[in-house]
């Protein structure tokens, strides 16, 4: 009787990989908030607030993984995600991913975004990188996050100086 179990439940993992049905992509619907805050040592806490769309059947954890923060073309650091992120199944919402970056990255690119702000209103803010999923706690896959959202300058700058 387990090894029968054991052989459904092998079928039924090689059936959800396999099967391109069982999967629909999650959308990214936009960012909706940002903030920076200092945390002990040297490191700043951004806090990006995107809206997700999930319509699969299954909730998708978004697991810790690395990316690099850009304000326009100009590379501003890495980040890290601070903890996972869990996408509920049949659901839009509003997730918050929280990354810890370098305050020394932050701080060199201040002056360039001054001098920006007297050209410019806005600026582009992106985050870009590999993306680890997994469902059910085995099944993995890696995505490409490309997200990016223009931004008021004067607004960046005042997230800046708060943190």
């Amino acid at each position: 009787m387990r090894k029968r179990l054991n052989i459904w439940g092998f079928v039924l993992i090689i059936f959800t990989l396999s099967s391109c049905s069982l999967y629909e992509d999650v959308e990214f619907l936009g960012v909706q908030n940002y903030s920076f805050e200092q945390m002990e040592g040297s490191q700043i806490k951004a806090s990006i607030t995107f809206k997700i769309n999930n319509p699969n059947v299954y909730s998708i954890k978004l697991k810790q993984s690395d990316f690099e923060i850009f304000l326009d073309n100009d590379k501003l650091g890495s980040a890290r995600m601070l903890e996972d992120l869990k996408i509920i199944k049949k659901k839009e919402g509003e997730y918050t991913l929280n990354l810890a970056l370098q305050e020394s990255e932050l701080k060199s690119s201040i002056i360039p975004l001054l001098k920006k702000a007297f050209s410019k209103k806005t600026i582009t803010f992106r985050v870009k990188g590999r993306l680890k999923a997994r469902v059910f706690g085995i099944i993995g896959k890696k995505f490409d996050i490309n997200e990016s959202e223009e931004v008021s300058i004067q607004e960046l700058i005042k997230k800046f100086q708060t943190s």
